[in-house]
């Protein structure tokens, strides 16, 4: 296999991947493209067209896709074997596969280069512009792909035009989204998911439920409203379920609407008389889709607002670390759990010294410079459980629960030590030595609560500043002999 590989040079690692990438990518435009093939009517318009959506946020997740010409070739072959595998002229199926084509290219261009695109869709208006933009692709397609349509069907030419873009349309909106938010590696988070336990609730579970239920119930009491009585439920899924689970239920509503008029069931019995009545029931389709989808950027917008502003408020803006507030409230019921468990809990206050010079000397900016480095030298030197926070200036506290008072003495002197390890490399060049000093308590039957603990390890931080800096004393040993 070496030897073959020197002698053709598209068979080497970087050209193999990319033949395997477009082997599959055209065998599953092949595939999919026959699928919508399969739902074509009498008039040859096809009900669902996945493979235009699915392809292109398969591009839009693998954008290194779209710098490879063999990926589109691949994409393109796809498209065109799939048509003359159903017997259409050559004409016509090139005609077809290049609609697909300009329709897929275009949006993707559109949507990696066109203003105001965020394919998160995690801003309140995010779905817009997609749907704007394969909207535009679907319509300048809709020019070649109608013109097909027209020759092959002597079908009206505006009404095959109208019906190529809905259904493009149509299928864009339900199908990218899907794509766009999905996690990544999608197997093997729901293999992660499956495998940790949750507990799900009714409150959980009701809005899909009760989307199965408006569906199911549509199907008993038909007539045209009954497209509508998924709405409310489908809103409802957007304000419960993350973004993800919101389009995949949407996808499903959509794929089941589809079947049901395709069918000819009791949705409407008269859906497949007339072409109007078809592009009628797509749009609203369409919009109903929409909606949700809409409501669930918001509302993920909304979420990242709310954690953004929780962490303003828990946590120190320089450091990262826990600001004094959230610092006292959080270590308070650490307090509580431990002393409810009999489980010791110690508490550390480091100070950096000297620390006034810096600012004095080098600017505050050095200063932000050094208490970020420190608070990172602190966090390395603790274990995961410990509860650390920024108390004001450069004091800062620690927690450490399951930790006796030799060992609480013995943390001291390992963050002590990760502070003065090394000097802090400022911005212009200079290094600045720090060291710090630290004060140690060890909660006890009579320290009512964590600011008795905390005024407890102050008095030891004083001793180990007041017996010369760069120490660890223990409240609990008052000798400073003892630290020694």
């Amino acid at each position: 296999m070496g030897f073959i590989s020197t002698q053709l040079p598209w068979l080497r690692p970087p050209w193999r991947q990319t033949i395997l990438t477009g082997l599959c990518l055209f065998g599953l435009i092949y595939m999919l493209t026959l699928l919508g093939i399969s739902t074509r009517r009498h008039d040859m318009l096809a009900t669902f067209w996945p493979s235009d959506a699915i392809a292109l946020g398969l591009f839009l997740r693998h954008r290194d896709w779209g710098a490879r010409p063999a990926c589109w070739l691949a994409a393109a072959l796809g498209y065109l074997c799939a048509e003359l595998s159903n017997q259409s002229p050559a004409l016509i199926s090139t005609m077809l596969a290049a609609a697909n084509m300009l329709s897929l290219g275009l949006a993707y261009r559109l949507l990696t280069r066109g203003p105001h695109v965020d394919l998160s869709l995690r801003r309140p208006q995010a779905i817009l512009a997609p749907v704007a933009y394969c909207a535009l692709a679907s319509f300048a397609s809709s020019l070649p792909g109608g013109l097909a349509h027209h020759l092959y069907t002597r079908q009206d030419l505006l009404s095959a035009c109208l019906s190529w873009l809905i259904t493009g349309l149509l299928t864009y909106t339900a199908i990218l989204p899907v794509l766009l938010t999905a996690p990544p590696e999608p197997l093997k988070r729901l293999r992660q998911y499956w495998n940790e336990p949750h507990t799900l609730t009714l409150a959980d579970l009701a809005p899909a439920a009760l989307l199965l239920l408006s569906c199911l119930l549509s199907l008993f009491i038909g007539g045209p409203g009954s497209l509508a009585f998924p709405v409310l439920p489908l809103l409802w899924c957007a304000l419960s379920y993350p973004l993800f689970g919101t389009a995949l239920l949407t996808l499903l509503y959509v794929l089941w609407s589809l079947f049901a008029v395709w069918q000819a069931a009791s949705l409407l019995p008269d859906a497949s008389s007339s072409s109007l009545n078809s592009l009628s029931i797509r749009i609203g389709i369409a919009s109903i889709a929409l909606a949700p989808i809409t409501a669930a950027c918001i509302m993920a917008a909304r979420n990242e607002a709310v954690e953004k502003l929780q962490r303003l408020a828990l946590y120190d803006a320089l450091t990262g670390m826990l600001n004094k507030p959230a610092f006292h409230q959080q270590g308070q019921a650490l307090l509580i759990r431990c002393r409810l468990s009999h489980t010791p809990v110690s508490a550390l206050l480091l100070d950096i010294d000297h620390f006034k010079p810096v600012n004095d000397t080098h600017g505050h900016h050095a200063g932000d410079q050094a208490l970020v480095a420190v608070a990172h030298r602190i966090q390395t030197a603790l274990r995961d459980t410990d509860l650390c926070g920024r108390l004001g200036g450069e004091e800062f506290g620690i927690l450490l629960p399951d930790c006796s008072p030799m060992q609480a003495h013995a943390v001291a002197e390992r963050v002590r030590q990760s502070v003065a390890r090394e000097p802090v490399l400022l911005e212009d060049g200079q290094e600045l030595a720090l060291t710090a000093s630290l004060g140690v308590a060890t909660l006890g039957a009579d320290t009512p609560d964590l600011k008795s603990l905390l005024r407890q390890a102050d008095k030891a931080l004083y001793r180990a500043k007041h017996a010369g800096r760069d120490r660890s004393h223990s409240f609990d040993w008052p000798d400073p002999a003892a630290d020694a």
